[in-house]
């Protein structure tokens, strides 16, 4: 995330063929996922590596994150190679689903930060529908990002089931989390299951980042379903170009 309020792009990618294809799209931001996994579902070790590795050898400038899932499926030792593969340049982002019948969560959180080149590099998921996840409450992910230093933050939905942000936070009300999270000196990402058409609406909340993925696949209904790059293309648009219809 650059330190520029102006809003910016995030897709996530499936498969190295698709984070090829936004490579050359030039997307600001790539991510790499795997959807059957979860909203923040985190990939298998070997993909995971692979990525990586192309992603610190490319001379793209752009920046790169995984999926690390949730923080309740973490194994503070056998999953640190998943950390390792970052290098001193990948992002990693922690959903917190569950979280809340987790004793420790917080020592747990910060043993994975530690394991980081940078806390930079942590991405801390505030789910707006946590109370249907057992989730950590905005003010608690703050004050935990704060503590350990993680200066990045996304709002998502954790329940994938056609709702999309709205449904979970009203626009007035996201714009606060926005201004609050920036006044903190953080900054933020928002995503869930945002249409394509209603991208330049969020855009003018002006948060660092948009992420999504359905809205520019084959099928928006079906987030397992191929990136289609002509939508990708019109989103980069709704984005950078406010006059764009």
């Amino acid at each position: 995330m650059t330190n520029s309020t102006a809003c910016n792009l995030l897709v996530s990618a499936r498969s190295l063929d698709e984070s090829t294809l936004l490579q050359k799209l030039q997307v600001p931001w790539i991510d790499l996922k795997e959807p059957r996994n979860g909203p923040l579902g985190r990939p298998s070790l070997t993909i995971t590596q692979l990525f990586a590795s192309r992603m610190l050898r490319s001379r793209n400038t752009g920046h790169w994150s995984i999926a690390g899932g949730e923080l309740s499926d973490w194994n503070v030792q056998e999953d640190a190679p998943f950390i390792h593969s970052l290098g001193a340049k990948g992002h990693i982002k922690w959903g917190l689903a569950n979280s809340l019948g987790l004793e420790g969560w917080e020592c747990k959180l910060a043993s994975l930060v530690e394991q980081l080149p940078d806390p930079q590099q942590a991405i801390l998921v505030h789910y707006a529908d946590s109370e249907l996840v057992q989730s950590p409450t905005w003010d608690s992910v703050m004050q935990q990002a704060k503590a350990l230093g993680i200066g990045k933050v996304l709002i998502d939905t954790a329940i994938k089931n056609g709702k999309t942000l709205q449904d979970h936070i009203p626009l007035a009300r996201l714009a606060e989390k926005i201004r609050h999270s920036q006044g903190l000196g953080l900054q933020i990402a928002i995503a869930g299951s945002i249409p394509l058409e209603d991208l330049k609406i969020y855009s003018q909340l002006n948060p660092n980042w948009i992420g999504i993925r359905g809205a520019v696949c084959s099928n928006p209904l079906q987030r397992e379903s191929t990136i289609d790059p002509n939508l990708v293309s019109e989103a980069l648009a709704q984005i950078s170009d406010p006059t764009h219809v």
